[in-house]
């Protein structure tokens, strides 16, 4: 068995944190005397629930389909589900401000349509959460595919200490890239400067002196390494090689720009699109400071299997202006035109309500959308379609025009064109994992 085999073997098998020291060439990337990443930067925000295509970019006047709007809304050549701020349907106080922090599909696309790619039409073939949440984040329905956020850090910024930054959503990195989980300012300060009492604060009371502190360090580096050293595992002997690279990392870690103000959006009722920009703002914050190279955002509440019209309605509004600004913040800092902005969700869910009256919701269903915008996508565009049943359509692989006699788009085939797009196709942690499909040019 030559090396390749064997560690796409133990990669499937979950035993892939070996990977790491086969990649050389990754690793000239980055090296700690100049450990800055300078883009681009991907952010990955999943949907989490399974969203309802019908709702957003794939609408349809069908009142057993859709009960909130009649009439078809278009910018450009993306057509969109005309759901206003109706107050009394959403069940939102209009006293509460809730209209200045949400956006509507028409206000998102004046702002953002000539940049955005839509897919429709993406059969993910499974009704399951883990497995559509996998599928597509990864491209593979199955166990064992590192999350594509992973592989884009583990191939551009090897050497980062927070290269891959996961505010949830399915992070799974195989091994290749240490996984950094932190979603607010405050706890983040503590990991980055822990002999401060009150880190961050302007004149900071210390635990040690600084010699106190240098000396607890080079022995902390010392034990490390005489433990490490001692190890014939590669995988003991990996997880304390990272270990040592986690404690020597504080120095980097200095140069992280706090964000001056956390996001605070007064009303009650956005408190978890409050959430999604805080992680958001962090995200930008360690993109700006050249630490972390990619990110994911979870952002739930998309499960309606009841109140599906309400809650549906007021999750889709909330995660335009979510996206919204992280575009702004990228812009603000100097790198929107460096930024990608993936946005997925499990599975979508439909056709039809699960019942008659106004609080009816609607199931699980296995097919979606997805939608992606940033540097060299082709913008104000829409592949892929629906029936009237909500089935996936078929496209010319050639032209990608719905065509009966063609394929049908899955999470691979989205992954593999993201992958061309991120230069991770012909990468050897790409070829690594294999994706099933075909190179569909679904971003232009």
């Amino acid at each position: 068995m030559d090396r390749r085999t064997f560690l796409r073997a133990t990669a499937i098998a979950g035993l892939a944190s070996t990977a790491p020291w086969v990649f050389p060439r990754a690793l000239k990337r980055t090296t700690a005397q100049d450990a800055v990443y300078r883009g681009p930067f991907w952010i990955f925000v999943s949907a989490a629930g399974g969203w309802d295509p019908r709702f957003m970019f794939d609408p349809i006047e069908d009142p057993e389909q859709n009960r909130m709007y009649t009439g078809v809304g278009s910018t450009g050549s993306i057509r969109y589900a005309p759901i206003g701020l109706d107050y009394e349907r959403l069940q939102w106080d209009p006293a509460s401000g809730v209209a200045a922090h949400v956006l509507t599909a028409e206000q998102f696309l004046e702002r953002h349509g000539q940049r955005l790619a839509v897919v429709n039409g993406v059969d993910t073939t499974t009704n399951n959460h883990e497995g559509g949440s996998r599928a597509m984040s990864s491209g593979q329905l199955g166990l064992g595919y590192p999350a594509l956020g992973a592989l884009i850090a583990a191939a551009n910024a090897p050497s980062m200490p927070m290269a891959f930054f996961s505010g949830g959503g399915y992070d799974f990195t195989g091994g290749h890239i240490p996984l950094t989980r932190v979603s607010n300012a405050s706890a983040f300060s503590r990991i980055a400067r822990p002999n401060e009492i009150n880190a961050g604060s302007e004149d900071p009371a210390l635990f040690h002196t600084q010699e106190t502190m240098s000396r607890i360090e080079r022995f902390q580096r010392a034990r490390t390494a005489a433990l490490r050293d001692a190890q014939r595992l590669p995988t003991i002997e990996t997880s304390m090689r990272d270990l040592l690279a986690a404690r020597a990392s504080t120095a980097v870690l200095d140069r992280f720009e706090m964000p001056e103000e956390t996001v605070d959006l007064a009303p009650g009722e956005v408190s978890d699109l409050e959430s999604f920009m805080r992680q958001g703002q962090m995200l930008i914050a360690a993109f700006k400071s050249g630490l972390s190279a990619t990110g994911s955002i979870r952002f739930g509440g998309f499960d309606t299997h009841g109140n599906h019209d309400r809650d549906q309605s007021r999750q889709v509004l909330k995660l335009y202006a979510g996206i919204d600004y992280l575009l702004a913040e990228a812009e603000r800092n100097g790198f929107g035109d460096e930024l990608y902005v993936v946005a997925t969700s499990d599975f979508g869910r439909g056709p039809r309500y699960n019942g008659e009256n106004g609080n009816a919701g609607k199931d699980h269903w296995p097919i979606t959308s997805m939608f992606a915008l940033g540097p060299g996508i082709a913008g104000n565009r829409v592949v892929g379609a629906t029936d009237d049943r909500q089935l996936a359509r078929a496209v010319d692989p050639d032209t990608l025009e719905v065509d009966d006699s063609g394929v049908k788009i899955g999470p691979g085939d989205v992954h593999r064109a993201l992958r061309r797009i991120a230069t991770m196709d012909d990468h050897e942690l790409g070829q690594l994992y294999p994706l099933s499909g075909r190179d569909l040019n679904l971003f232009g």
